[in-house]
């Protein structure tokens, strides 16, 4: 995919770094970013200088691609916004890190009037806005595309495509599938990494060091959207949780019973896994 005008919506941190990223290597496309906010508009010229910035939905006109950025429970009320401005053949997607709810709130409003797939790249970090966007931040990370039983052939491969232009690793699965392996492989470690701060406290934060600082690293990301994302894909999220008790009891019962085989056996099983752990 070449796009010629690429609109994004709510320049925090993935959405401006979407804009960074093609602003690099889709140097001929322009770019358009909408804010909600006058007061932001700044910011992000200092970020995107050649961009075109503004808080009018209608900026999103003649756009080959849409990335919607805003968080999931935005998106209806900002896409029922930018519809008029829509055309059949625009290619709309977001960067939303639940997929059921997404797609059953989005897909009907843009079913004839545009191209819609759902994304998720897995990238960022515990910062958040535009001031934490960065032009490599795809690079070699994985990002799922999420079609749909009427998701046109042509549509996922522009999605892929432009995905892989920002140097992404592309997968492709079901939104049910995508939830179900994020909440064990994303949405868990957030819910593992703030209990683990909770139980820490702040007396031995002194100590801490590279181990406690990358395990606990996401619990710094911003509560209200992380808050949002577990209640949305709350069913799978209950079940991961529940997976880890299961592992966190035996865990628990081989160092209650000073069972130094059983527990090695624990952390051996562990340590392969993340031995194995697929090379970005």
């Amino acid at each position: 995919m070449s796009p010629v005008r690429i609109a994004i919506l709510a320049p925090g941190l993935i959405g401006g770094s979407v804009a960074l990223a093609a602003t690099r290597t889709h140097p001929k496309a322009k770019i358009a970013i909408w804010t909600r906010h006058s007061q932001s508009v700044p910011a992000v010229r200092q970020h995107l200088p050649n961009a075109e910035i503004g808080t009018d939905p209608s900026l999103v006109r003649g756009s080959d691609l849409v990335i919607l950025a805003a968080p999931p429970s935005a998106l209806p009320t900002l896409i029922q916004s930018i519809l008029p401005h829509l055309s059949p053949h625009t290619l709309v997607t977001d960067v939303s890190s639940i997929k059921l709810s997404v797609e059953s709130s989005v897909a009907p409003l843009l079913q004839g009037q545009a191209r819609w797939i759902g994304s998720h790249p897995m990238a960022g970090s515990e910062e958040s806005g535009i001031q934490a966007a960065r032009h490599d931040l795809f690079q070699k990370a994985p990002v799922i595309l999420t079609p749909s039983s009427s998701t046109s052939a042509d549509t996922l491969q522009d999605a892929t495509s432009f995905w892989k232009s920002l140097g992404a690793r592309v997968l492709s699965m079901s939104p049910a599938q995508h939830d179900s392996y994020v909440a064990l492989i994303s949405h868990l470690p957030h819910c593992i990494a703030s209990t683990l701060v909770l139980a820490a406290g702040t007396s031995p934060l002194p100590l801490a060091g590279s181990g406690y600082r990358d395990t606990t690293r996401v619990a710094g990301g911003p509560s209200a959207l992380w808050a949002e994302i577990l209640l949305s894909n709350r069913t799978e999220i209950l079940a991961s949780l529940q997976t880890f008790h299961t592992s966190l009891t035996q865990l628990t019962s081989a160092i209650e019973k000073s069972d130094s085989a059983g527990l090695t056996h624990i952390l051996e099983k562990a340590a392969h896994i993340r031995r194995n752990l697929p090379a970005p």
